[in-house]
Parts: C-alpha cells; structure tokens; sequence
C-alpha cells in the first residue's frame, strides 16, 4: 500500500512540475516578438507568425503596389526568421518533457513561400481593372 501512495505521491510532484514549467515556458513564449524594418516599413511578429504591429511610412504608401508587398514580404519573413530563432532557444532550454508542443508550434505555423513570383505589369493590370469592376458594379459607398 505505501509504494502505491509514494508513487502517486511521486506522479504528483512530476505533474507539478511540468505545469511550474509549462507556465514559465507559456510565459516565454507570449513575450517572444520578431521585428524587421526596411525603407519605413516595420513589421513585428509573435510566436505564432500572427503580425502584431505593421508600420508603413508615408512615403513607402507612394510606392507602386509591387514594390510594397515586395517590401511588407521581406520584413515578415525576416521578422518570422527572427522569432523562429527566438523559439528555438526557448526550447532548447525547456523542460525536455514540453520539447514536443514548441516543436510542433514552429511546424503549424505556415510560411510564405520565398519563391513566390512577381505579378506582372498585365496581372496588376487586370486586378485593378477587376476590383474597379467590382467596386463599379456593387457601388463605392457601402
């Protein structure tokens, strides 16, 4: 009957743990931010790759549309580069035990792609003249 309360006593103080490093390791991660800036466009990441906070001066709002989503690109990319890192020595340093659950926080969290082409002159063409369409037809004011 003792060996039976002793290790129930014992399964007790592991679960205790693993829940005291569970919440150190949440903590953790909940502060974990990447940044990157480039040209006046920032772009800040959280350990999920969710974006947090996105700047744009005003003179990048004059550049033509490719030459944005070039730049807001490259930032969220660098800025989820940077948490990944951020994440990993978080685990590396975790409870062995929650290893797994950061893991496969890094492997859901989806990526963009890096060899996604440019649009070309006449597909920017033919998604503005869609959106006006669109605009034109449903009308301007909503």
């Amino acid at each position: 009957m003792t060996d039976t309360a002793a290790w129930e006593q014992q399964i007790q103080r592991i679960l205790a743990d693993v829940r005291r490093n569970g919440t150190r390791l949440t903590r953790a991660l909940e502060k974990v931010r990447g940044r990157a800036e480039t040209r006046g466009v920032t772009v800040e990441v959280d350990a999920h790759g969710d974006i947090t906070t996105l700047q744009i001066a005003r003179g990048a709002m004059r550049w033509n549309n490719t030459q944005l989503e070039s730049t807001l690109l490259d930032c969220y990319r660098r800025a989820r580069a940077d948490v990944k890192a951020e994440v990993q020595e978080i685990a590396r340093k975790a409870d062995p035990r929650l290893r797994q659950p950061i893991h496969e926080l890094l492997a859901d969290t989806p990526s963009v792609s890096d060899t996604r082409r440019p649009r070309t002159e006449e597909e920017i063409q033919a998604a503005d003249d869609a959106y006006f369409e669109r605009m034109n037809r449903r009308g301007w004011r909503r």
